[in-house]
């Protein structure tokens, strides 16, 4: 028979479990290099950016001039951002079991470098990259952009 701390410890610990596993699926990707002044916009705040660092949908990734940042996204997608860029991870949906895909990023200005994960391979229209004079529609495996003057 169990004791009440036991139950007690079970209890919290299946808690715990099911919190992180919550919070895991609201991951999109993380930083897998960091240089120079990079940051991560995340509602009001403005965390600096470091290697491992989870990111979260709807995350704005910004670099400064000597800033450099490359993340990975859970289907595989990898993204470079060049000094002086602004990208907004708008949407990331990668659900295979359900076949659901997505994937919208917002340019607003600098250099990307952008190589395709599983949702191009799964579904080659999903993926989307906004800037402010054009929408680029993804079919392919890799992209560079770039967006002067903003």
């Amino acid at each position: 028979m169990l004791d009440a701390t036991r139950v007690v410890a079970v209890f919290l610990l299946l808690v715990f479990v099911t919190c992180e596993t919550s919070r895991a699926e609201d991951i999109v990707g993380s930083v897998k290099t960091a240089q120079g002044g990079a940051v991560v916009r995340r509602g009001n705040e403005t965390i600096a950016a470091r290697v491992s660092m989870h990111l979260l949908a709807d995350d704005i990734l910004q670099t400064s001039g000597d800033g450099r940042l490359g993340v990975i996204l859970q289907d595989g997608t990898g993204i470079g951002l060049g000094p002086n860029t602004e990208l907004r991870i708008a949407t990331f949906i990668y659900d295979p079991s359900a076949g659901k895909f997505g994937l919208l990023l917002r340019l607003a200005r600098g250099v990307i470098a952008y190589f395709s994960g599983r949702i191009a391979k799964f579904a080659p229209g999903s993926v989307t990259v906004e800037t402010p004079v054009a929408v680029i529609g993804l079919r392919g495996t890799h992209l560079a952009v770039s967006v002067e003057g903003t």
